[in-house]
């Protein structure tokens, strides 16, 4: 029997293409433009996997992954988003989705999603299955205590089989927070032998020590079990390992007797996707430097350092002189090429892992220079002014603003008052530094304007 799969997205065009692509890899396929009815159709049909739009306007995907997971958890679900909706991508990942696919996608890569989905949920149905089956099994063997005694060990041993075959983590932690059980994942993530484990306090592995494992305790109890606890597992070596972890309340053959069973994920990868993904959100993919977007943030950021540490702060705003005129005469290829070789000398006149580029808007740029006087400032901006200038772009250049930081400035304040200067660099004629002087409020050129 084909399998069902229904898609939702608010674009009739992209139902169309979806539908008409897996309905020819053999499923069977429902579209609806509406969230609510997709909820309303997975809980009365019932479906094996949900597609859906990130971003729509009755209602975002993330909330129809949560609501489709609280009605049907066995349900396979892939996410479709725009390369900006990458953040809420990860975040309906950590809702309940199997995976996502970014547009404009090609075909290859919706039927792979699908299928993978499609196969993680056929596991899971079938890992289901085969423990209601081994359940009924060990009923019936309660008539034999002979039978269900060996039938025990069979199950003990096939269950440690499967401890040791995955690739996650297993601990269990006794009542006095001592380790003494750990399979084969777990040691090969920490790089440790059994025997450095068993008899182990429970704390010498994690993060967060002592406080960390109290923590747990109080926080886990049979009936209410810890799922996807991010932590860190220290390894031999010292270095600290990312895993999501799943902690519950194991309960002995005395009633008393209660162990924590925790299960660990590896989750260095999803950190360094989630990075990369970041990184794509706040950088300006034509110059290399950051975007508007992270330039608030990151403003605001060392604003609050400059105030508490009373160190310096300097900001400028810079744009290019004629810059319209050049793209109109030569074009926006040629122009692209201006604004790229500007991101690259921000880079390269500017100190690594310090101060910060971004574009603005435009032919707009700005650098954030924490630690930097306003001496200091002024070098670098002559620095990037005149690397443009020889550069020859057909008589462009840069006009600069200079400000450093006050205390009082609030941060609107700091970039109004620093893209006053740039436009009176402009009035002066472009390819000029001008500075702010607090005690006279006039602007000042950094240097003589040739």
């Amino acid at each position: 029997m084909s399998e069902r799969i229904l898609i939702v997205d608010d674009e009739y065009s992209v139902l169309d293409v979806l539908s008409q692509l897996l309905t020819s890899e053999g499923y069977v396929c429902h579209t609806t433009t509406s969230p609510s009815d997709a909820l309303n159709l997975v809980a009365s049909e019932g479906f094996s996997l949900l597609i859906t739009d990130v971003r729509m306007p009755e209602m975002d995907g993330i909330t129809v992954v949560r609501h489709a997971k609280s009605i049907d958890e066995n349900l396979a679900i892939v996410v479709v988003t725009a390369i900006y909706d990458v953040t809420n991508a990860v975040e309906a990942i950590r809702a309940g989705a199997d995976d996502y696919v970014l547009k404009p996608f090609n075909m290859g890569e919706i039927t792979l999603a699908a299928s993978r989905a499609l196969d993680k949920r056929r596991g899971v149905l079938s890992a289901l299955e085969y423990q209601q089956a081994l359940e009924e099994r060990v009923r019936a063997a309660t008539a034999d205590l002979e039978a269900v005694n060996q039938e025990l060990y069979e199950t003990k041993q096939y269950l440690e089989n499967i401890l040791n075959s995955t690739v996650d983590a297993i601990f269990t932690v006794d009542p006095q927070d001592r380790m003494e059980f750990v399979n084969h994942g777990a040691m090969q993530l920490l790089g440790l032998a059994q025997e450095d484990f068993i008899g182990e306090a429970a704390s010498t592995i994690l993060g967060g020590g002592e406080q960390e494992i109290q923590d747990l305790r109080s926080e886990v109890t049979p009936e209410k079990p810890l799922q996807n606890y991010e932590t860190e597992l220290r390894r031999r070596d010292g270095e600290l390992v990312p895993v999501s972890v799943s902690v519950s309340v194991v309960k002995g053959a005395r009633a008393s007797r209660e162990a924590l069973l925790a299960i660990c994920r590896d989750i260095t990868e999803q950190r360094r996707l989630e990075q990369k993904l970041r990184d794509l959100s706040i950088k300006d993919s034509l110059t290399g430097v950051y975007n508007q977007r992270y330039f608030y943030e990151r403003l605001k950021t060392e604003i609050e350092r400059a105030r508490r540490q009373r160190h310096s702060l300097s900001l400028l705003f810079f744009d290019i002189d004629h810059f319209k005129g050049y793209n109109d005469t030569y074009g926006h290829l040629e122009g692209d090429r201006v604004l790229r070789a500007v991101g690259s000398l921000i880079l390269d006149c500017t100190r690594e892992h310090v101060d910060t580029g971004f574009r603005y808007g435009g032919d707009e740029f700005t650098v954030i220079l924490p630690e930097a006087t306003e001496k200091q400032a002024l070098q670098i901006a002559e620095r990037i002014r005149t690397r443009f200038e020889e550069q020859a772009f057909d008589g462009l250049t840069l006009s600069i603003g200079l400000m450093a930081y006050q205390e009082g400035y609030s941060l609107p304040l700091f970039i109004q008052f620093t893209d006053a200067m740039m436009y009176g660099a402009k009035r002066a004629g472009g390819n000029v530094v001008y500075v702010f002087e607090p005690k006279s409020g006039l602007e000042k050129t950094g240097q003589e304007k040739p």
